[in-house]
């Protein structure tokens, strides 16, 4: 089972009215269960596997306002691993592994976030148009033409924007997360 905790670290005074809006929001995720409100901050939910679980920790992430918890437990719910792993910094990644066998993958999971991390909030605003086109399903001609721009001008915005960094670091955060709940089912 996995879950996924997160705590808003933002500055805005409305908090409530955030946190319930972008509940509301991340429950429309593929693969996301409806998120529970914990609170004025916390907000958590089951997720089916664990690319739903890094999509929904990019899009954390991507906002830049939230600690993030992961929880993978091999019997009882992951929401409570999830909670207890959650940290206090906004764009933290903390994962707490549950399983039986000695060892853990919490560390390596959290490291690929972290990665994930530092390559998003280094993305200018152009570059999140440009990723966000090319994670959407479209090509960079597709893309490049839904931007106005030529096809070089594209390639030189995904460069700039980490493109490649972030795909290799979603798969291994995804390759980690899957064995890690694997081996707990």
């Amino acid at each position: 089972m996995i879950a996924v905790h997160a705590r808003y670290r933002g500055r805005d005074n409305r908090r409530a009215e955030i946190v319930k809006r972008s509940a509301d929001a991340l429950s429309t995720l593929e693969g996301v269960g409806r998120f529970e409100v914990v609170g004025v901050e916390d907000i958590r939910a089951h997720v089916d596997d664990a690319e739903a679980a890094c999509m929904l920790v990019m899009a954390l992430l991507s906002d830049g306002n939230w600690a993030i918890g992961i929880g993978i437990t091999e019997s009882g719910p992951a929401i409570y691993a999830a909670t207890d792993a959650v940290g206090a910094r906004a764009g933290s990644v903390r994962v707490v592994v549950d399983k039986r066998e000695p060892g853990t993958d919490a560390a390596d999971i959290a490291s690929a976030f972290a990665l994930l991390g530092h390559v998003l909030a280094k993305r200018t605003v152009e570059g999140r148009e440009a990723t966000s086109l090319v994670r959407s399903g479209l090509n960079q001609n597709e893309a490049a033409a839904e931007l106005g721009i030529s096809k070089q001008a594209m390639s030189q915005r995904l460069q700039a924007a980490g493109w490649q960094a972030e795909q290799a670091g979603w798969q291994l955060a995804v390759n980690l997360m899957s064995r890690a709940a694997g081996a707990t089912q």
